[in-house]
This record gives C-alpha cells, sequence and structure tokens, in this order.
C-alpha cells in the first residue's frame, strides 16, 4: 500500500514538473520576451546588419501591436482571431523578407520551417 502511495505521488510531481518545465519555454514567455527571442534569433542566424535589425525590430513591433489590438477586439471568436493573426503573420514575414538578401531569405525560410515544425510537435498537427 505504502509502495503504491510512492509510486502515485511520483508519477504526480514528475506530470507537475514536465508542465512548469514546458510553462518555462516559449509559451511561458510574454509577447516582450517572444519577440527579443525572435529577434535575436534573427540577427544571428540571418547576419543581419545594424540597419536590418532595427528595421526588422520595428517590424516586430508593429506585429506584437497589431496581435494584442487582434486579442482584445476579438470577442471570444478565437477561430477569426486565429486566421486575423495568420494574416498578420503574413504580411510582416513578407515585410522582413523585403529587407533581406537572397542567401538571409532562404535562411529565414529554414527558420520558419523549423517553427512550423516545433507547432506541430505542441499538438497543433
Amino acid at each position: 500500500m505504502k509502495a503504491k502511495f510512492v509510486v502515485i505521488l511520483s508519477v504526480i510531481f514528475l506530470f507537475g514538473f514536465t508542465v512548469q518545465s514546458f510553462s518555462q519555454g516559449m509559451g511561458g514567455m510574454n509577447p516582450q520576451e517572444r519577440m527579443k527571442q525572435q529577434l535575436q534569433t534573427y540577427k544571428e542566424r540571418l547576419k543581419l546588419t545594424d540597419d536590418q535589425l532595427k528595421k526588422v525590430e520595428s517590424i516586430l513591433n508593429d506585429q506584437m501591436s497589431e496581435i494584442q489590438k487582434l486579442r482584445d477586439n476579438s470577442g471570444g471568436d478565437m477561430q477569426s482571431m486565429r486566421e486575423a493573426m495568420m494574416g498578420v503573420r503574413e504580411k510582416t514575414n513578407k515585410k522582413i523578407e523585403a529587407l533581406l538578401n537572397d542567401s538571409q531569405k532562404a535562411e529565414l525560410k529554414k527558420i520558419q520551417e523549423e517553427a512550423a515544425q516545433r507547432r506541430q510537435g505542441m499538438g497543433r498537427g
């Protein structure tokens, strides 16, 4: 009986630890932290110039503001909000691509594909 209790308690502890660890990943970040991480990834992997970095940061700030407005005005309609967010993301990606050279565009595509794979791995696929 005592052994069962220890096993059940261990499972509960492990589940709680797993949930906490997950929440500290991208899902646990606020929008500003996610944007900073995305900007850092772009800076390193795309080898952005200082001018490109400033422009990309401005574009990402605009995206963050637009998404916040969508959340505030969604009225609980998650489907339409999701569709609108996808449109904002596409518009943002086009603006960023317009700043990049061909090799940077190719690397951006890789980054986006990796992000899509991560999203599918989180049960969205």
